[in-house]
């Protein structure tokens, strides 16, 4: 477990584009040493699965920090599948599936109910870089449902 600002973040062995609204630097300043902790971690060490959780109490600035690192230039270039999903407290797993699904594949057609999307999701994503980042996680029972199924 490390510090990370006044939240923390801890690791644990382990593109498709969404439109934020810009980040100004100025109002980050503060997370520029965490933003660069953050993306050595994403960037460097092995390829197997790795989990990075920025949490803490609301107002920090967790969500800024982390869109600051989602769409820094060096993140970018880095996977070959960037998706950015929120999970909320209303956690459905398939609807949640099927968004990491299309904003992974960048197919937007619809997905019929009897499709195993988990198993779809699987095949996409196996043998990508990827960087996954579900936002606004409330339960961990909701990880634990998610977790197992990326390759």
């Amino acid at each position: 477990m490390e510090t990370c600002g006044e939240g923390a973040f801890s690791s644990g062995g382990p593109s498709t584009q969404r439109n934020f609204p810009s980040i100004d630097d100025a109002e980050v300043v503060d997370f520029e040493k965490d933003a660069e902790i953050i993306m050595k971690k994403l960037t460097g060490g092995t390829k197997e699965l790795h989990v990075l959780s920025i949490f803490g109490m609301p107002g920090l600035g967790k969500t800024t920090l982390a869109m600051k690192v989602y769409n820094n230039p060096s993140i970018v270039g880095h996977f070959d599948v960037k998706v950015w999903c929120d999970v909320s407290q209303s956690y459905n797993r398939r609807k949640l599936l099927v968004e990491i699904f299309k904003q992974a594949t960048n197919d937007n057609s619809e997905i019929k109910e009897d499709v195993d999307i988990a198993d779809k999701l699987q095949k996409a994503l196996k043998g990508k870089r990827c960087l996954i980042v579900l936002h606004d996680i409330w339960e961990v029972e909701a990880w634990e449902d998610l977790g197992f199924m990326f390759p």
